[in-house]
């Protein structure tokens, strides 16, 4: 079994597939859009053209993204994607690139969870725990 995540950006995905893509360098596995000619029932007006779903991987992990528009708040609460990475370089370099247009909260710093650890909301409100470098809870 896999659990895989979907986050929704109505109205941005390609915007935010291309912005992760570029500062994570991640891997685009692949996008399905909206068709003019597909079920009516299926297509809310203004949704030809729309993302789907893309698959994004980032490392070893899979994130679905989707410019469908999820019924109910769309604001990201309760939740982090948490980064780790290899070098207090690299995470640096994410932490200001996915702050360009959002907001810094823990610039990076020693704490107990690891050597390098750093908080960012995105540009697009979503909520980044970025990591480097003895990391006490890293997942095998």
């Amino acid at each position: 079994m896999q659990a895989i995540s979907t986050i929704y950006f109505p109205c941005l995905c390609a915007e935010a597939l291309s912005f992760y893509r570029d500062i994570l360098h991640a891997e685009v596995l692949f996008q399905l859009t909206a068709v003019p000619d597909g079920p009516p029932q299926y297509l809310q007006p203004g949704s030809p053209g729309m993302i789907l779903r893309a698959g994004l991987r980032v490392g070893s992990t899979t994130l679905y993204l989707s410019g469908a528009d999820h019924a109910g708040d769309l604001a990201f609460h309760g939740f982090s994607v948490s980064l780790q990475l290899d070098s207090a370089d690299e995470a640096g370099r994410v932490l200001q690139a996915l702050g360009e247009g959002g907001n810094i909260r823990v610039p990076l710093r020693a704490t107990t969870l690891a050597e390098h650890y750093g908080v960012v909301i995105d540009r697009f409100g979503l909520h980044w725990t970025i990591e480097a470098g003895g990391t006490y809870a890293r997942a095998a």
